[in-house]
C-alpha cells in the first residue's frame, strides 16, 4: 500500500489532514510524526512516496527534514510538500533551497494539499 507521512506538531492538523485524505477516498497508509526527528526517522524506515511536513516542528524544521531526505540517495525521491503559516518570499526561497517540491499555506490550503496528493498518486 502507498504510504504518506504527515508530520506536524499539531495533532489537530494531522487529524484534519487524515480526515481530508479519507474524504478523498485515497487508499493509503498514513504515517504520523509530531516532530522533525521522528518524521526523518519514519521517512528513512518506511519510505513513503509523499511527506507532508510542517515548517516549524520541534527537533528539526520541515526545511531540515527535507534537506536531509533530498541529500540521501535512498530517500531523495520522496515528494516533499511543505505546510507553512508563513507564505512570505523568504520562506519560498528557503523551501526551494531545501528541495521542497511544493509549498502550501496551512491556514487555507488543507483541501488543496489533499487534492494535490490525490493528483500525485494518480500520476
Amino acid at each position: 500500500m502507498t504510504k504518506i507521512l504527515l508530520a506536524d506538531d499539531s495533532a489537530i492538523i494531522r487529524r484534519i489532514l487524515r480526515a481530508q485524505l479519507q474524504f478523498e477516498s485515497l487508499s493509503v497508509d498514513i504515517l504520523e510524526a509530531a516532530d522533525g526527528q521522528t518524521a526523518l526517522d519514519l521517512a528513512r524506515a518506511e519510505r513513503p512516496c509523499i511527506a507532508v511536513l510542517d515548517l516549524e516542528m520541534p527537533n528539526l524544521s520541515g526545511f531540515e527534514v527535507c534537506a536531509r531526505l533530498k541529500a540521501d540517495e535512498a530517500t531523495r525521491d520522496i515528494r516533499v510538500l511543505l505546510l507553512t503559516g508563513n507564505t512570505e518570499d523568504d520562506v519560498q526561497g528557503h523551501a526551494l533551497l531545501a528541495g521542497v517540491d511544493e509549498c502550501f499555506a496551512k491556514s487555507r490550503d488543507i483541501s488543496a494539499i489533499c487534492q494535490r496528493i490525490a493528483a500525485i498518486l494518480g500520476e
